[in-house]
């Protein structure tokens, strides 16, 4: 008779507390994103007064966090800039700035709200861990961090002697912060009072149940650093973002939604609620498929989003699919070039209810079949498809090539690229493909009447070719937005770097469980 070994009773808690963990880990975990309208005000002259409008904020952050907690859930976000507010002097946005230290290099973890001491001017990390602890929840936050240097020592130290970083910060449920992350590609204005970090970072952090999540900061998603550096290597994606709807492109659900199911992960994407300044637009994906999504420019309220996240052990390779081989050199009917986004676009137009198209700009061939549901041409709405592959200028130059199927903006072929929300037609079904570089990463994007978003299980999506069916919303674009990141102005270094990040702090990882 073989006997049993009983395992050492702390050793078996463990165990049985792993296993906990990763039953967690397997079946998922509720998430929300907040939306939020910020408070903010302009001019502001003292730190106290910063801090004030902060609490202000924090205190609608504290309200959804717990009505967050009562729907069961693991982990909140909260968007971009959702402490202050925007447009701000490189001074007066001092103001606002905490010490935040990196987590990765202690040698021992922080719980601000347990040991509010150990280091100084934190004192919006103390409430906002306080927060996460109060109500047992993860939490990520968008805010500032100030980080001192001296030009004797660092040649690079801008004039008044600081850094100033656009930084996420996540906690635990117990209060412990767990990641920093200062975003890289800052955006417009805010490079007058924020600063690039020296090196690009790859940040992740892990929750107590049991879910890894990398963290990036809006503009960052349209560029490889960090961003396809986290979506290989997670499968979770925390998003704060302050994002202004680029029509007729790149609306903010649409593009969330298309990474999403590129990369293969949940992506968990809090934006700014500010219908004046075309800031709307969050949602709850995984792998493309929207859980629970917002875009709403009516109201002025913002929107708590709640949904059940699944384990996302998705396999990630729809991007590195490789194009077909195809004998398409030349458009099939007359084009035209039309302006969209200042990006000179290829176009043709659709004449028939049903057909194919397709159309060729230098370096890219795009192909499109579809079929409405009305048996006449569009009536008095215009329908153009169209290809560019070129240096996107706007705001900060990147290579992109693209294939789009589009409703113009009035029947005159110049208005195929302008701002238009609203549409009547109604497709059966439609498939687009190009013939992309292989190094181009392509992302699905389907925008339905009043900017609203088509279900994933409606797309069929393979890298380089979408195919759409079975809907019944009228249709505004439908788009394969492609990122040559090679092409990229100095992406090469900038890879290097954060590769070189992550080895750093997989090893400061590895020093801190040995120090332990």
């Amino acid at each position: 008779m073989i006997q049993q070994r009983r395992l050492p009773p702390m050793l078996a808690l463990l165990v049985l507390l792993s296993m906990a963990k990763a039953s967690v880990a397997s079946t998922g975990y509720t998430a929300a994103v907040y939306e939020h309208a910020t408070i903010f005000k302009q001019g502001v002259q003292t730190s106290s007064e910063a801090l004030e409008i902060m609490k202000e904020n924090i205190a609608v952050f504290q309200e959804k966090s717990r009505l967050a907690k009562e729907k069961g859930v693991d982990i909140i976000v909260f968007p971009e800039d959702g402490l202050y507010g925007f447009f701000f002097t490189r001074d007066e946005m001092y103001l606002y700035l905490d010490d935040i230290p990196n987590p990765s290099s202690l040698v021992k973890s922080w719980n601000p709200c347990t040991a509010p001491d150990r280091f100084t001017n934190t004192e919006v990390l103390h409430i906002l861990s306080c927060m996460a602890r109060n109500f047992s929840i993860a939490v990520v936050v968008n805010m500032g961090d100030v980080k001192y240097c001296s030009k004797t020592s660092d040649p690079n130290c801008p004039e008044d002697g600081r850094y100033q970083f656009n930084t996420d910060v996540a906690f635990d449920t117990d209060g412990t912060l767990l990641a920093r992350y200062h975003k890289v590609h800052l955006f417009s204005i805010e490079k007058t009072y924020f600063n690039t970090p020296p090196q690009p970072e790859a940040v992740t952090f892990k929750t107590s149940f049991g879910a890894t999540f990398g963290v990036f900061t809006c503009f960052d998603l349209l560029f490889h650093d960090p961003a396809i550096v986290l979506g290989e290597s997670v499968d979770n994606i925390v998003f704060p973002t302050a994002w202004m709807v680029g029509l007729p492109t790149l609306i903010s659900v649409g593009i969330q939604q298309g990474w999403s199911r590129a990369l293969s992960v949940n992506f968990l994407a809090a934006n700014q609620h500010f219908p004046q300044y075309n800031m709307t637009g969050s949602g709850i994906y995984s792998r493309g498929e929207a859980l629970q999504f917002i875009h709403d420019m009516q109201t002025p309220e913002g929107h708590l989003l709640v949904a059940r996240v699944p384990s996302s052990d998705f396999p990630k390779d729809n991007y590195h699919k490789k194009s077909a081989k195809s004998n398409l050199d030349q458009s099939s009917d007359e084009t035209f070039t039309s302006q969209l986004r200042d990006d000179t676009y290829t176009f043709v137009k659709l004449k028939e209810a049903h057909g194919t198209v397709s159309v060729c700009t230098p370096g890219l061939c795009c192909h499109a079949n579809y079929s409405t549901v009305s048996e006449s041409p569009f009536g008095n709405e215009m329908f153009a498809f169209g290809a560019f592959n070129g240096h996107h200028k706007y705001p900060t130059g990147y290579y992109i090539q693209a294939c789009i199927l589009l409703k113009c903006a009035s029947m005159e072929e110049n208005s195929c690229g302008s701002s238009t929300t609203t549409s009547s037609t109604i497709f059966k079904s439609f498939a687009i493909e190009g013939n992309f570089s292989n190094e181009t990463y392509v992302y699905p994007e389907v925008i339905l009447n009043d900017l609203q978003i088509i279900s994933g299980n409606e797309t069929d999506y393979s890298g380089h070719k979408m195919v759409v069916s079975s809907f019944n919303n009228p249709l505004v674009y439908a788009m394969l937005f492609g990122r040559t990141y090679t092409l990229d102005t100095s992406t090469a270094v900038i890879r290097r770097r954060a590769l070189l990040q992550q080895k750093l702090q997989l090893g400061r990882r590895r020093t801190v469980k040995n120090l332990k």
